[in-house]
């Protein structure tokens, strides 16, 4: 045992060896946006010291460094408001790992190195204060330190003590004391701590007031403060202003993410050029050319399998690539072999596919040339009657992969003719032959040589050239050739009218002797005697022995007889009526749209919107011309289906438009003396634009927020005794209509399916009169 224990001391002992440099003392000094962090080394080298963000924790490690401290490692709770623990421990043998949590949002350091010290600048966003009872102190978890000072391992050294570190930092408390005529109001109970020239500084000592953060503020030179020093509390506790938020933007995602992608249809053409067959499966032992004539390989090669070989040098006015061609009299180009073990027919092919070769055999021979005439080629022609894609996109499709192409443009000449009055112009069309064709560049052009003619009467399109290369073009044009779908859209338009009348009034009658008075909603009668006056309809006698009526449905007009019903007893009514609308399918078509055309329902009637009358005068007369403009009022919905992708989203845009009359206007005229009105109708029109919007097959797209509304109040009362406060509601009649409309409009748009094997009808259920009419269609 007690080897074992002299051993681990020797261990222990021999451990700071390693390190280049020793952390001997930890300061926390907690600032305005967070907290410093001191830590006071021993060595000649400096630490290297590597600082990693991650979200609410900083760490820092210092490689070459060990923690020479009492318990071995350092730990604070709280040091300032925001940071929540600040930990100091080693991390292996020779290296120490600094670690500052935050509270709050994420923090952030920065490393400044001094002699003989290393400082850590951290900021952190405020958590929320946590309240500490009077009297208790703070819960702390780190190792309990001196009371004086930190200690040092190394007594070379001539620092000065360090007071203990707090566990959490004090909320300042400002007395309120009195201040002379000269004092700042800035001014703290201690004097600020004045900078000394950095030569002031001893060597081997860290001075913290070079901290840009800690520097003092200038002094005031103002007079003397209203109320110097005020105590400022907050629930009973000493206030202290939060300090401010680092400039850190949030993360608004946790990571980016792309908008989702659907399955892509995808066709694959062989585009390989064809080869010549020799009908042989002899091989090559061993073959080693080195810059020989194409000519002279092809030919031993060819009279190795018993064929012939027939070689035409190119011509001058040909096209030859000759960018990769080295030409040298008839010989044709220079090729290099270094061949074993390799089939005759492959490597006579690779000798036509590295030059640039042509070649064709017809029989026992094999004709070999840079650009073969058109009697020496193998060539076929193919037309192709086009379904779907137009004759003149499929040539300038097929044209863009190296075909070319012949076309028919109609060309315009205007020419100018004579000169002064005899001048004129003659136009002249002419009908030229242009050809259309790729570039050679570096891009491979893989029908090259191929030649196309299209027919628009037929929508065909004939193509000439090796049957390799025509048979590539059709295989493209087989793709290119696909229909265009079509949707049925179901547009459903309704109208919800939203209806409330209100109408409140009073109606009463009574009579004294001879007198009777009648309020009937807010008219009233007066009559004097036994008889009233024969007019408006009234009769001259008057009964007395019934009961006033109801109340008339739509008040105005003259008065009825039957509604003058009198009465000594005092009556009254009180009536109120609430008239309520429903919704109506204004329309509900199914529209059947190809992609790329649009469809338009519109339900209107013509109205006059406008008129204009010109007047033109001669000397000898007067000519008027009244022209008319008339304007659709109604429902307009068009449609228009962009695209219809693969995975069944249909992209369309639907503009629905609803006008109705407004108002009439009369507009006078002057003809030759007389005033003429006509009448225009003027236009209230609710217009949506939905723009390109994409749905789902089946799925129902609602378009809403095509409102009107109208609030109409009417008063009918008597004079003045209508005007009474409180009573004056027996003597009026009050309607309050509001009128509230709203479109809806519904879209359901379904791909059909156009496919041979799909049914004839897509579920359609025909009413009854229309299934009466199909059957006696048939008969």
């Amino acid at each position: 045992m007690t080897s074992l224990l002299s051993s681990a001391a020797m261990v222990a002992v021999a451990q700071p060896v390693f390190a280049a440099a020793q952390v001997t003392a930890v300061q926390i000094s907690p600032t305005a946006r967070g907290a410093t962090l001191v830590l006071r080394t021993n060595g000649s080298d400096r630490p290297q010291v590597f600082s990693v963000n991650r979200g609410r924790t900083w760490t820092a490690d210092l490689i070459n460094t060990q923690l020479a401290m009492p318990g071995g490692r350092f730990q604070q709770a709280n040091p300032a408001p925001g940071i929540s623990m600040v930990t100091v421990a080693p991390l292996d043998r020779t290296s120490v790992r600094v670690t500052v949590t935050s509270s709050g949002s994420a923090v952030a350091g920065q490393v400044t190195r001094n002699q003989g010290a290393i400082l850590f600048s951290m900021t952190a966003a405020p958590a929320k204060a946590t309240k500490v009872a009077p009297g208790k102190k703070p819960v702390t978890t780190a190792a309990k330190p001196s009371n004086t000072s930190l200690r040092r391992t190394q007594a070379g050294n001539t620092l000065p003590p360090l007071p203990a570190p707090s566990f959490q930092a004090p909320l300042p408390t400002v007395q309120p004391q009195t201040a002379p005529a000269a004092q700042s109001p800035f001014s703290s109970p201690q004097p600020l701590a004045q900078l000394p020239p950095a030569s002031a500084t001893p060597p081997g000592q860290f001075n913290p007031s070079t901290n840009p953060a800690q520097s003092p503020l200038p002094a005031f030179q103002g007079g003397a403060p209203l109320v110097p020093n005020p105590q400022i509390k907050v629930d009973g506790a000493a206030y202290q202003p939060p300090p401010a938020v680092p400039p850190f933007a949030p993360n608004l995602l946790p990571r980016a993410i792309a908008p989702p992608v659907g399955d892509i249809a995808v066709g694959q053409v062989d585009a390989t050029s064809g080869s010549i067959d020799l009908g042989t499966n002899e091989r090559v032992p061993r073959l080693v050319l080195r810059d020989a004539s194409a000519r002279e390989a092809l030919s031993l090669l060819a009279r190795s399998v018993g064929l012939n070989i027939a070689y035409a040098p190119p011509q001058p006015l040909s096209t030859v690539q000759t960018s990769t061609l080295q030409v040298q009299d008839n010989g044709g180009p220079k090729i290099t072999l270094d061949i074993e073990n390799e089939p005759v027919q492959n490597v006579f092919n690779y000798i036509l596919q590295v030059t640039g070769l042509e070649a064709n055999r017809v029989g026992r021979t094999i004709f070999v040339s840079p650009r073969l005439p058109d009697t020496a080629r193998s060539l076929i022609t193919r037309t192709l009657r086009l379904n779907q894609a137009t004759a003149a996109g499929a040539s300038a499709y097929l044209s863009s992969v190296g075909a070319s192409t012949l076309r028919s443009v109609d060309v315009v000449r205007i020419e100018e003719v004579g000169t002064g009055t005899n001048r004129r112009f003659v136009e002249t069309r002419d009908t030229e032959i242009r050809p259309l064709e790729a570039k050679e560049g570096t891009a491979p052009l893989l029908l090259r040589g191929l030649s196309i003619a299209t027919d628009d009467r037929l929508n065909s399109i004939t193509l000439v050239g090796p049957p390799r290369k025509v048979e590539i073009a059709t295989s493209l044009l087989t793709q290119l050739d696909a229909r265009r779908r079509q949707v049925a859209i179901n547009v459903r338009v309704i109208d919800i009218d939203l209806i409330a009348f209100n109408r409140v009034g009073a109606s009463f009658s009574f009579g004294v002797n001879d007198s009777q008075f009648v309020n009937t909603g807010g008219i009233g009668l007066l009559n004097f005697g036994r008889q009233t006056p024969s007019f408006n309809g009234l009769s001259s006698t008057l009964n007395t022995g019934s009961t006033i009526g109801a109340a008339p449905a739509i008040f105005g007009g003259s008065i009825s007889s039957n509604a003058l019903g009198f009465s000594r007893d005092f009556l009254l009514q009180l009536q109120a009526a609430v008239t309520t609308g429903n919704a109506k399918i204004l329309t509900d078509p199914t529209l059947v749209v190809q992609e790329g055309q649009q469809a338009q329902v519109q339900l209107a009637q013509e109205v006059i919107t406008n008129i204009r009358q010109q007047v033109t005068a001669t000397q000898n007369s007067t000519q008027i011309t009244v022209e008319v403009e008339k304007a659709p009022a109604g429902l307009t919905l068009p449609v228009r289906v962009e695209k219809i992708d693969d995975n069944g989203f249909i992209s369309f845009t639907i503009n629905p438009e609803i006008t109705r009359p407004d108002q009439t206007v009369n507009i006078s005229f002057t003809n030759q003396g007389q005033t003429v009105t006509n009448p225009i109708t003027l236009l209230a029109k609710r217009i949506v634009n939905s723009g390109l919007v994409r749905v789902r097959d089946g799925q129902t797209l609602l378009l809403s927020g095509i409102i009107q509304d109208e609030d109409r109040a009417t008063v009918t009362k008597i004079p003045i005794l209508g005007d009474i406060p409180i009573l004056g509601a027996l003597f009026r009649r009050t309607e309050k209509q509001q009128q509230r409309r709203e479109v809806i409009v519904l879209v359901t748009p379904r791909i059909l399916d156009d496919t041979n094997s799909s049914a004839f009808g897509y579920g359609y259920t025909p009413s009854r009169e229309v299934q009466r009419i199909i059957d006696a269609g048939q008969r």
